[in-house]
């Protein structure tokens, strides 16, 4: 074989090389893409009376604030919607009712319950809006629970849930 001739076989196998080791730098690099995340909503409507023992009883200054709990044991002034959650995710359900004063002379609260009925996460202001924003659920089931304290009949809910 001529010296030339080994000079070329030598270069064809050197660029040959370096072609297959930046494939193998450009194949470890790339990073997979995050999963997609999904979402499903929903939406109801509420009429419940109101009950405003549990909201005297309770909104006294320097107290905890409560939500659902010992509100009106025959059920017109509370409302459990269950759920069924397909995946880990966050939770952001919206509680309206109108005010018609106003002047925020209305109080409805909100929870959102785990399978056993423990409460894990509220909005229980002073009006008829309560919002929460519940991240970290895992796949099963909860419950949006709502109850009138003080205010008209009539409530929306509207929920979404976002999951991988």
């Amino acid at each position: 074989m001529s010296r030339r001739r080994q000079i070329a076989a030598l270069t064809v196998a050197t660029l040959a090389l370096a072609a297959v080791s930046a494939t193998g730098a450009v194949a470890k690099t790339t990073k997979k893409a995050p999963p997609k995340l999904k979402s499903i909503k929903g939406s109801y409507a509420v009429q419940l009376v109101p009950d405003p023992t549990i909201d005297a009883e309770l909104q006294v200054p320097g107290s905890t604030p409560h939500t659902c709990q010992g509100v009106d044991a025959g059920g017109k002034s509370v409302d459990i919607h269950p759920l069924s959650l397909p995946g880990s995710g966050t939770l952001h359900v919206v509680l309206d009712s109108p005010d018609p004063t106003g002047k925020g002379k209305t109080d409805w609260d909100l929870a959102i319950l785990n399978s056993a009925g423990s409460e894990i996460d509220a909005s229980n202001g002073e009006t008829s809006h309560e919002e929460t924003y519940t991240s970290g659920l895992k796949k099963g089931k909860v419950s949006i629970e709502v109850c009138n304290l003080i205010g008209e009949p009539n409530a929306n809910v509207s929920w979404s849930y976002t999951y991988r």
